[in-house]
């Protein structure tokens, strides 16, 4: 939502990836309008038993992955089948749209949608 408005939904699956996901979609979207920037998986708990690793997709693993190993870092390279894959919606309202009106506390808007889906996973955009 923004100014009270609705602007965009995004869904992702992946378990412990969700939140990530969630953060790292969003802030790929909204600053790039990228969905296939790659992305990274935080796993364990830090914990002996449950050591934490860091887990980027290919491409920055092949980018960073050798520099944060050499920094003590546990470093895994892994799959977009890992990080999880989204759609998204987004709603794009016009600036002054023509017969625009309140009705009672809902407002009618004029406008369009756009729809995206991963590469990473098996969805499509689809509208009707």
């Amino acid at each position: 939502m923004r100014e009270g408005r609705p602007v965009m939904t995004i869904t992702l699956m992946g378990g412990d990836m969700q939140a990530q996901g969630h953060a790292q979609a969003l802030v790929n979207i909204l600053t790039s309008a990228q969905i296939c920037r790659p992305r990274r998986i935080w796993r364990g708990s830090g914990t002996p038993r449950f050591p934490t690793s860091l887990n980027p997709e290919a491409p920055l693993y092949n980018l960073v992955g050798a520099q944060l190993t050499a920094m003590g870092h546990t470093v895994k390279s892994v799959t977009g089948a890992d990080v999880g894959g989204f759609q998204s919606i987004m709603f794009t309202a016009d600036q002054n749209p023509p017969g625009a009106r309140e009705s009672g506390s809902v407002q009618r808007l004029n406008g369009f949608y756009r729809a995206g889906s991963d590469h990473r996973k098996d969805g499509q955009a689809v509208g009707w």
